[in-house]
């Protein structure tokens, strides 16, 4: 292609994309065409790459509002190890933002997390139950794990930008940090793997509240008597949004 390494860093970083005269040159020699290559990137500058380190308590709460705020249509929450990330009220702002959002239909919400107890998944029935018909789904992976090694959260927001908490022991977890990232590499990463571990996961919520079957195998599963189910469903529906209520994702 004749071009230095600093281009092609570039293209590749997310940073820029090649000019015209580059493009041609490169579907000749992957044997492609335009469409094909930039599917997706025309009239699109691509974000910069970007990873900042920033503090889990003093300064993700603001963050998640914000771009809870300004999310175009899509909230990713990988939860299997769910990093503790607010203290309780400053929760509750969040919860109460993401409800209204998902309610209203301006917010689409995919969430894929561990059940390791009755509590945990009774606080997911709940939002199952409020969110039926809307663009709520939450899958379950690993049911009945006791204990979480430390691991890592995700809330991933438009596949634009993705925030990274670690699974921190200790509440709350001061001076621990987060990453926030974005560019196309995160984007290509991030993408694959969600694709891959949302493809393997157990639908809890396929017909939303109509079809509570896969929720039921998996409260017996944890532990719930076959008679309690029907209380487990009731508690569930009684659940408000706040201290120590469901969260969201």
């Amino acid at each position: 292609l004749r071009v230095n390494v600093t281009s092609l860093v570039g293209w590749e970083g997310g940073v820029r994309l090649p000019r015209d005269g580059i493009r041609k040159r490169l579907t000749r020699l992957l044997d492609t065409n335009i469409e094909t290559l930039f599917a997706g990137t025309q009239g699109y500058e691509a974000a910069p790459l970007k990873a900042v380190a920033f503090d889990t308590i003093a300064e993700l709460p603001d963050l998640l509002m914000q771009h809870t705020r300004s999310a175009h249509k899509l909230v990713r929450a990988l939860r299997l190890a769910a990093p503790y990330i607010t203290p309780a009220h400053v929760q509750t702002e969040w919860r109460l933002l993401m409800s209204e959002r998902i309610l209203d239909g301006t917010l689409e919400v995919q969430r894929i997390e561990v059940f390791y107890d009755l509590r945990r998944l009774q606080e997911v029935l709940s939002n199952i139950i409020r969110y039926d018909g809307k663009r709520y789904s939450v899958k379950s992976h690993c049911a009945g794990i006791k204990e979480i090694m430390p691991a890592l959260g995700a809330y991933i927001f438009d596949n634009d930008e993705f925030f990274l908490g670690a699974y921190w022991t200790g509440v709350p977890p001061s001076n621990k940090p987060s990453l926030r990232l974005s560019g196309s590499p995160f984007q290509t990463f991030f993408n694959a793997y969600w694709e891959e571990i949302w493809r393997r996961g157990t639908y809890l919520n396929i017909q939303g509240a109509h079809d509570l079957s896969a929720v039921q195998e998996l409260a017996l599963k944890l532990g719930l008597p076959r008679d309690g189910w029907e209380q487990f469903v009731e508690d569930a529906r009684t659940l408000e949004i706040g201290d120590g209520a469901p969260p969201l994702v």
